[in-house]
């Protein structure tokens, strides 16, 4: 069987971000991107990833997503496997059906690439900020995963890791030349040198060592390398993506995550009301509850505001607990919490979950 072959994509940012490890040949790229600076935390040196920080969104940004063409099906699986950064971020995609959307998709042009962060911002609305070019109704969910995952990473401001400043690939450049100088790729010499072997200097970007599990990295086969180095397909977050994306957009303390694990916490003071928020990215039927020998009131507010009343509930679930099942479009919603009595206290865990009615 004949290996699988290597489809990448191609990034697009502003020129005035040069590598200052790039080739002297490299031609920059001819597009304008948004200058303003976004404060941004240092990462710890545990984790490897990078990010140009002068591309970062603001924490907490509603990113406006458009389709400008393509298959309704494969607008749905994009849709769905977008939202996987949301988990970890504190950042959304809501898609929309507006041509002035932040980011703008399409699936006609060659290969699968993505504009910079907030270098979208600066692209013509008649014009794409990304594009999806081998995606078909018939891809195996493991390539939508690869590919939408990737390139949503560079709307978020991620660039490659093998363009870490810390990467070390002993790279066997005549062999890469010749490999992506093929189909699918096409490349010529330069876009090869641009894509593969530039690095981002340190002033640049934030980033830490080089983690061979990124999403944001190319498969490298041990034949593109000198000596016994060789990365293979990555098709998910890394443990690593995870933890730096979530210190590039930190979410708020009280967010609750659908699906996760419930959260343990308690009413420790006389008339306490807990507080909490979680994202519904998909809509559907979902459950609120909580769980423990604490007698709760629990009430539901949303989507996008939290003053609107959705419902509430005292002993729905297992024992004294609340539970709240409601189906929930896009958006967010506030939780609150508080004991049945105004002069108890007690422990509890709390949850949201998708339920398996709506798939």
């Amino acid at each position: 069987m004949e290996p699988e072959p290597i489809k990448t994509c191609t990034v697009l940012e502003n020129p005035g971000y040069q590598p200052i490890h790039a080739p002297t040949d490299v031609s920059p790229q001819p597009v304008l991107a948004a200058m303003e600076a976004v404060p941004v935390p240092t990462p710890p040196p545990t984790v490897d990833a990078v990010m140009l920080f002068r591309k970062k969104w603001r924490d907490g940004k509603i990113l406006r997503v458009h389709f400008m063409d393509g298959d309704p099906d494969v607008h749905r699986k994009v849709e769905e496997v977008a939202h996987t950064w949301s988990r970890h971020a504190n950042v959304r995609f809501k898609f929309v059906d507006d041509p002035a959307a932040d980011i703008r998709i399409s699936f006609t042009q060659p290969g699968s690439w993505s504009y910079l962060g907030t270098d979208a911002l600066r692209i013509a609305r008649s014009q794409s900020t990304m594009n999806f070019g081998w995606l078909t109704p018939r891809s195996p969910d493991s390539e939508y995963n690869r590919v939408v995952i990737h390139e949503f990473g560079h709307a978020l401001g991620l660039v490659h890791e093998h363009q870490n400043p810390d990467n070390g690939i002993p790279w066997n450049k005549p062999a890469v030349y010749e490999y992506y100088s093929g189909p699918p790729n096409n490349w010529s010499k330069e876009q090869v040198d641009t894509n593969l072997f530039q690095q981002y200097s340190e002033d640049q970007v934030r980033f830490t060592g080089f983690d061979r599990e990124s999403i944001m990295l190319y498969p490298i086969p041990n034949e593109f390398t000198v000596g016994d180095f060789e990365v293979g397909w990555n098709r998910d977050l890394s443990a690593d993506d995870k933890e730096f994306i979530g210190r590039m957009y930190p979410k708020p303390a009280n967010e609750l995550i659908v699906d996760d694990p419930p959260r343990a916490s308690e009413i420790s003071r006389y008339g306490e009301i807990d507080t909490y928020t979680f994202l519904v990215t998909q809509k559907g039927s979902y459950r609120i509850e909580t769980d423990g020998r604490t007698d709760l009131v629990m009430l539901l507010y949303g989507p996008e505001d939290d003053t609107k009343l959705i419902a509430a509930d005292d002993d729905s679930g297992r024992r004294l607990n609340p539970r709240i099942t409601e189906e929930l479009d896009w958006g967010k919603y506030t939780v609150r919490l508080q004991h049945f009595s105004q002069r108890q206290t007690g422990k509890y865990a709390v949850g949201v979950y998708r339920d398996d009615a709506a798939e």
